[in-house]
């Protein structure tokens, strides 16, 4: 699930993996480099036409039996999977969609397990930028989880597949299952290439693969690097139908939600980490246990304003070198100060934690040998060669890192969002994340231009409480009310909600308390839930 520093630390021109994003490792001892300061946020088929699943138009050919599958030469494949794949209380296919003569991006689909003829869809999607989708299917929100290492799935009863449909998508090209020229190598290394893949990807699945999904409320979701993604995308995409593009998906994009999400990198991160990592009590002691110690901070203090003065450069111009050095500067005198090379340990994605396997995955490998096991790929439809899946394409990242192009922040994009479409934005962030932590994400929120900036800015946070229910005595059930951390919102257009007891994987770390979320904003949750967005 997550990756760490020293991976890389060999390799001298190569950033150090950590999770989603690609951290630097220390260059205290050497010359600033900002060109290695970079950060990862980081599947012949036959067909009867006699057998007509359910919500399966006539004109859409249809599965023959669970785990058989069909193909459009040149278009797509499509496989249904069966309980012994992904334990999911309900159907699921996977498959990949050809999106240009080179490239195939794979998908996992699960239909919702209440109502899929009528529940909202949502893409959920991985960051990077390299990183497969995978991991937020099988260790946060998917309708299955990988619980041990090499085991079988498990029932995930926390699933979003519980009020949802939901697409997990491999992007871009020669992420995780996705392919460019039957391989890994190569694919985009910038955001309008990848745009224009998922955009034809959406049209091309929602037209000829499932186009009985097309016509129910539309989401996106997104997690750390996604933060970028996923405002280029719908930036793309909805200047596209404005335009009348022949070929661009049709469907207008209800909302979008950001978990954890790097609009900004630095102010999201450097910039914020004073405020995470330096809280003293009135003894001295951190309040955060692997917080920093005074001395640290001290030099972290005199480095923010700096910091804080090249990245307001960065936002005025977007222009890619400068914002590549910008993070440069902010990562070499702040973010370095993360390295467990010189702290011996610290789990970056969550302040509560220490590694404590071997890096560069801290002991995580359970849904990467899952994936990679023999009955995995057959039923997937990967035959004649072993598919060596990887959570994280290094390459990929390396060469979005060498573009400056993931430096960018994603403020114009948001903007256009808040203040020129219907699209909704709902923000999540888990309270113990320390690569994107709270405190600089607030900052970053309040700060982006749009209509209502002012409104927003001004307005209080509140607590929000969610409601958990387990079975009780006698067949009945009983319920408990938590705080689940704090939210504002503006006229459901622009909403932000923290995450009490969370990492960066908030939605894995609190499954059932940020469902409830997501439930609230799809609008699936009852009244008598006090909903908070």
């Amino acid at each position: 699930m997550h990756l760490s520093f020293t991976a890389l630390a060999a390799l001298a021109a190569s950033p150090t993996v950590v999770g989603h994003l690609v951290m630097p490792s220390s260059h205290r001892s050497g010359p600033l480099q900002p060109e290695n300061l970079g950060w990862v946020f980081a599947r012949d088929i036959q067909v009867q036409d006699d057998v007509v699943p359910p919500f399966l138009p006539r004109q859409q050919k249809p599965l023959s039996k669970p785990s058989t599958a069909y193909a459009t030469p040149g278009r797509f494949t499509v496989s249904e999977q069966t309980e012994d794949i992904c334990n999911a209380g309900g159907r699921q296919w996977t498959g990949w969609v050809d999106v240009s003569p080179e490239k195939s991006l794979f998908f996992w689909f699960f239909e919702s397990r209440d109502d899929p003829a009528n529940d909202p869809v949502t893409v959920w999607l991985n960051g990077g930028p390299g990183g497969s989708s995978m991991m937020g299917l099988f260790s946060e929100i998917g309708p299955c989880l990988v619980e041990e290492e090499g085991g079988e799935t498990v029932r995930n009863e926390h699933s979003w597949t519980n009020f949802a449909n939901v697409l997990f998508i491999d992007q871009p090209a020669g992420v995780g299952f996705s392919r460019v020229r039957n391989g890994t190598v190569g694919g985009p290394d910038n955001e309008l290439e990848a745009a224009q893949d998922f955009d034809r990807f959406l049209h091309i699945f929602f037209t000829e693969v499932f186009p009985q999904f097309s016509h129910q409320p539309f989401h996106i979701s997104g997690e750390s690097f996604a933060g970028r993604y996923v405002p280029g995308f719908v930036d793309y995409i909805t200047k596209q139908q404005k335009r009348g593009m022949p070929g661009t998906f049709a469907s207008k994009i209800e909302s979008i939600i950001l978990v954890d999400a790097v609009i900004d990198i630095i102010r999201s991160g450097a910039i914020g980490l004073y405020d995470h990592m330096c809280r003293f009590n009135a003894d001295g002691t951190n309040v955060v246990r692997t917080g920093f110690n005074a001395s640290t901070c001290r030099e972290i203090e005199i480095a923010v304003p700096e910091c804080d003065k090249l990245q307001a450069l960065c936002v005025n111009t977007l222009d890619a070198n400068l914002c590549k050095y910008s993070h440069g500067f902010c990562g070499f005198y702040i973010d370095s100060r993360l390295d467990p090379h010189d702290d011996g340990g610290r789990y970056l994605y969550d302040d509560r934690l220490i590694c404590e396997g071997e890096q560069p995955l801290c002991g995580v490998t359970h849904y990467d040998s899952y994936l990679n096991r023999e009955k995995v790929q057959k039923a997937l439809g990967i035959e004649g060669r072993h598919w060596n899946y990887t959570s994280i394409n290094l390459d990929m990242n390396s060469r979005w890192a060498s573009s400056g192009s993931m430096f960018v922040p994603s403020w114009r994009e948001t903007s256009y969002i808040l203040d020129e479409t219907e699209t909704r934005i709902l923000a999540v962030n888990g309270n113990n994340d320390i690569i994107v932590n709270t405190e600089g994400q607030k900052r970053v929120y309040d700060s982006i231009p749009w209509t209502h900036q002012a409104k927003y800015r001004m307005t209080k946070f509140a607590d929000w409480f969610w409601l958990e229910t387990s079975a009780g005595e006698a067949g009945g059930s009983a319920s408990k009310t938590h705080k689940g951390g704090e939210f504002k919102s503006v006229g459901r257009k622009l909403a932000f909600a923290s995450v009490d007891e969370a990492g960066h994987t908030s939605p894995g770390d609190q499954k059932e308390a940020v469902g409830f979320l997501v439930k609230c904003w799809f609008g699936k949750a009852g009244k008598e839930e006090g909903c908070p967005v």
